[in-house]
């Protein structure tokens, strides 16, 4: 049973984050009002590679995005030195996190 305050979210993963975490997309039971960062957190503290997980998207601080990793809440590109800072507040939001992209 689900706690009141929680809701749920879709996790999607995309290229080598996807090949460290070992999953593409994945739901997650989350308290409402979660940040981009505790999100970030809760994958480093619940997946076996989260920790590597982690070492790809964030800053060795844990307080910034590496600047090629995007992600996106129901298709909205997060922007902007707050973005860590975003809420999750939605029923059912889709999480999308895409490392760097090489073209050639």
């Amino acid at each position: 049973m689900k706690e009141m305050n929680s809701i749920t979210i879709e996790l999607r993963i995309f290229a080598n984050l996807r090949d460290i975490l070992g999953f593409k997309i994945t739901k997650l039971d989350i308290t409402k009002g979660s940040t981009i960062r505790d999100l970030l957190f809760y994958i480093r503290d619940n997946f076996s590679a989260g920790a590597d997980f982690i070492q790809n998207v964030l800053d060795s601080t844990g307080e910034k995005m590496l600047p090629y990793v995007k992600i996106l809440i129901n298709g909205r590109i997060l922007m902007g030195s707050n973005l860590l800072k975003t809420e999750i507040n939605e029923e059912n939001s889709v999480i999308a996190i895409f490392p760097p992209v090489g073209g050639g």
